[in-house]
């Protein structure tokens, strides 16, 4: 009876490790490089046929507009845009202000990604 008990108690043990391992991998933190865009403006952009690509050429200026700006902020890496929580907006809000080259809008964008949003801890230019 003992056995049978050990062996149940690590199965259960066992389980709930792979359960708690599975919901991490649907959040996860991480650095993310891209092109920094407002998301009204990133929207038009994913019916492209290279979304990352054609936010490159959009204009920073654009994504410093009142409007723009209140649509929130978002990074898109290839065909995937990353839309950021409240904290991002005014990190790259911020960011904006204080870059001068278009060249800037490539970003490292690090945070903890949760579906279609990071939680924004830091915007820096890319390398």
């Amino acid at each position: 009876m003992r056995l049978f008990l050990a062996v149940l108690a690590t199965t259960c043990v066992l389980s709930i490790t792979a359960a708690l391992s599975l919901a991490d991998d649907k959040d996860s933190g991480a650095s993310v490089t891209g092109i920094l865009i407002d998301q009204a403006c990133g929207a038009k952009m994913m019916d492209k046929a290279d979304p990352e690509k054609a936010a490159a050429d959009h204009p920073k200026s654009c994504a410093m507009k009142e409007a723009c700006e209140k649509s929130g902020y978002a990074v898109i890496v290839g065909k995937k845009m990353w839309k950021f929580n409240a904290k991002g907006n005014t990190l790259a809000k911020d960011y904006l202000k204080k870059t001068d080259k278009t060249s800037d809008i490539r970003v490292k964008v690090d945070g903890l990604h949760k579906g279609d949003e990071i939680e924004v801890d830091a915007i820096t230019v890319a390398k």
